[in-house]
């Protein structure tokens, strides 16, 4: 619809056809249409109610009707489209013509020409010629909209393909930038006179986004002469956007809009739709520079996410309005330090190396740690031949985080929010995951029963059940810092434009001392004994676990997927995942009693292992001491008669005394052992204790 509203007027003028080529696209577009419009029906009905017209609009092009008319229809389709679908026809931040121009180089300069006018070095002998977009009969119904469109589909039939590897946000500044080419090389001179015959609505990109050239001349005071509409439009199409071309400085100011918004609409009692905006301008707006800014200061971008935290905190509380505006004016001043920040040029060789190194040592620490103490685990407990198992976890989640990167500015375009859901979901798996095996370790921190487990029936579940978890452990511990590690490294790739070898050099310095932490924890790790090993292991991955837990149901909250109920006497503290809201204490509280009922059923049902074994013994040691008398009787009757018997030819004397002594030390024994059972017996009906 919206390359049939634009292009009709190329196509037919007063009834009659002036560019055959042209006509014969209106007709089959005209007739698609209708294809996919019978198709749609069939699936899901006429949900935008644009049947009647979808037929209309054929007819009118087939009896070349006037161009107002079809433009009058097409794009009355197209508004019901666009509401019955939630179609979003504008860019979700302010578009940056400086990004724009750089890939419309790289992509589209071949054919369409650097200026635009079609004659790239590969358009000759192109049929259809590459469009013209310094052609005023061409730009007048063309809009950022239809570029973008035609960027994401490509034209069927044309040397037009479409361009799946640009993310979506990046197509809009392509279109933004083919939109501003007929202005390029232009005054600047805009008067006020001027500036004030240009509505506001009409500054604001999102309604530039789907207006054409023509519909921005119909919306300008009527009082403008043809030459100063002209350079009105010019205006709006480069010189608007051409005040901030930085793409920093399009990010700062998109959130900046919503924080504004989010304010007056605080001020209004809106608080709903405060809160609404106040996550777009995070998610929308410093979304999009916050990899920079980390890599520039990661205490500083931190700080503003707390910032941004404590905003909608304050909103969600709905505190006066004095104390949401002195927030407000807080997060403003920090806006304009990291604008400031992100002025600077090239990082010194020195700064890139150093950002080089911290970024991978911060993000894989924690990855290390876990990935060696399971290793170290296994090794410990004889199961190496499930290492390689853990390997092969760490290395898919390179490669998955990586892979999303790839997607990611390829073939989906992931937006603020999507990527925080990602992180959040991650984060919330590992969790489970390390929640579940150190339950599973804690349960082995005997030394005698890890053994038993070992070697008993239960051996096989190593390389099943257990295996698996362990494996998830390590894959997810790589993956949640994979896809975020990717994206600082690339923004600190084009800021380090003098010195990128550094940041490799960097990159591989930090592989190095991670691998000596590794190699240290892991033989430390099997100098300690078995059982406080498995101690310290489970207690680090519950840690761990609360950690995670809590940073991923923030990653949601800031993603607008989960409620954030502050409570003012918390702490935030980041470090450890703490923060203070109801939807993330009272989870990681819930951890923390599993944790400690965890310990005390495992230590309750020790003592009951222990009670029942006692009982046991003291049953043997029971048979085994009536065994004993009997064999005492039988000993003591055979020595009696031994002293009876008239056929011993020795002087008895001595040996009687020997064989009295031996009965005495026999009695002595009995007693001892008889007031031994009783002991043990009495024990049995209190706790049980070690018994020496």
């Amino acid at each position: 619809m919206d390359y049939i509203g634009g292009d009709y007027q190329n196509a037919v003028e007063s009834g009659e056809v002036i560019n055959s080529d042209e006509y014969n696209e209106m007709l089959e577009f005209s007739t698609e249409t209708k294809a996919l419009f019978d198709s749609l029906q069939s699936s899901e009905g006429d949900k935008a109610d644009i049947g009647a017209e979808v037929y209309e609009l054929s007819d009118l092009i087939t009896s070349k009707s006037s161009v107002s008319e079809v433009e009058e229809i097409s794009n009355s389709i197209k508004q019901k489209l666009i509401l019955a679908y939630g179609i979003i026809p504008h860019p979700q931040s302010r578009p940056s013509l400086q990004i724009g121009q750089e890939l419309y180089n790289n992509n589209c300069s071949q054919c369409h020409g650097m200026s635009g006018a079609g004659d790239g070095h590969l358009a000759q002998g192109l049929n259809p010629a590459p469009s013209n977009f310094i052609d005023p009969d061409f730009y007048a119904g063309l809009s950022p909209f239809k570029v973008h469109n035609t960027m994401t589909f490509g034209i069927a039939g044309t040397a037009m393909p479409a361009f799946p590897q640009i993310p979506d946000d990046k197509k809009w500044d392509v279109a933004f930038y083919v939109m501003s080419l007929p202005s390029q090389g232009g005054g600047s001179n805009y008067s006020n006179e001027l500036l004030s015959g240009i509505d506001e609505e009409a500054k604001d990109y999102k309604n530039l986004a789907t207006l054409t050239n023509s519909q921005l001349k119909d919306s300008l005071n009527d009082n403008l002469s043809d030459e100063e509409q002209h350079l009105a439009v010019s205006y709006l199409r480069s010189g608007l956007l051409n005040q901030g071309t930085s793409s920093a400085d399009s990010a700062i100011a998109t959130t900046k809009e919503y924080l504004q918004a989010s304010l007056n609409l605080y001020q209004n009692g809106d608080i709903e739709k405060s809160y609404e905006k106040a996550l777009d301008a995070y998610l929308l707006g410093f979304e999009q520079i916050e990899p920079d800014l980390f890599v520039k200061d990661r205490k500083f971008a931190a700080g503003i996410e707390a910032s941004f935290g404590n905003y909608r905190n304050a909103i969600k509380s709905e505190k006066p309005i004095a104390d949401v505006q002195n927030l407000y004016g807080q997060l403003e001043e920090e806006l304009d330090t990291a604008a400031s920040m992100l002025e600077r040029g090239s990082s010194s060789k020195l700064i890139s190396f150093l950002n080089s190194f911290a970024i991978i040592v911060r993000e894989g620490l924690e990855a290390i740690l876990i990935i060696a103490a399971i290793i170290a685990f296994l090794n410990a407990t004889g199961s190496r031949k499930v290492v390689k198992y853990i390997h092969y976890g760490w290395i898919a989640a390179i490669g998955a985080g990586l892979l999303t990167w790839l997607l990611a500015r390829t073939v989906i375009s992931i937006s603020g929010a999507q990527r925080e859901i990602i992180e959040g979901i991650t984060a919330l798996t590992a969790a489970a995951v390390l929640f579940y095996v150190s339950y599973w370790l804690i349960t082995k921190i005997e030394v005698k029963k890890w053994k038993e487990y070992i070697q008993g029936k239960v051996e096989n579940a190593v390389s099943r059940n257990s295996v698996i978890a362990l494996v998830s452990v390590s894959f997810f511990a790589v993956y949640r810092e994979a896809f975020e590690t990717v994206l600082f490294y690339q923004a600190l790739w084009f800021q380090a434009e003098s010195s990128q070898s550094e940041v490799i050099w960097g990159f591989v310095a930090g592989i190095a001392v991670l691998v000596v932490i590794f190699i240290v924890i892991f033989k430390m790790a099997l100098r300690i004994p078995l059982k406080y090993f498995f101690t310290f292991t489970s207690i680090f991955l519950y840690f761990l676990a609360f950690i995670l837990l809590g940073k991923g149901i923030k990653e949601l909250q800031e993603a607008g997927v989960v409620d954030a109920t502050p409570v003012e006497f918390l702490p935030y503290i980041d470090a450890i995942g703490f923060y203070p809201t109801v939807e993330t204490a009272v989870p990681q509280a819930l951890l923390i009693i599993a944790f400690v009922f965890a310990a005390y059923w495992i230590g309750y049902a020790k003592r009951e292992r222990e009670k029942k074994e006692l009982v046991v013994t003291v049953s043997q040691i029971a048979d085994d001491m009536k065994s004993m008398q009997a064999a005492f009787s039988h000993i003591k009757g055979h020595i009696v008669e031994w002293r009876r018997c008239e056929d011993i030819d020795i002087e008895a004397e001595d040996l009687d005394n020997q064989i009295k002594d031996v009965v005495s030390h026999v009695d002595e024994l009995e007693t001892k052992l008889g007031d031994f059972y009783n002991v043990v017996s009495k024990n049995t009906e209190t706790a049980p204790k070690k018994v020496h």
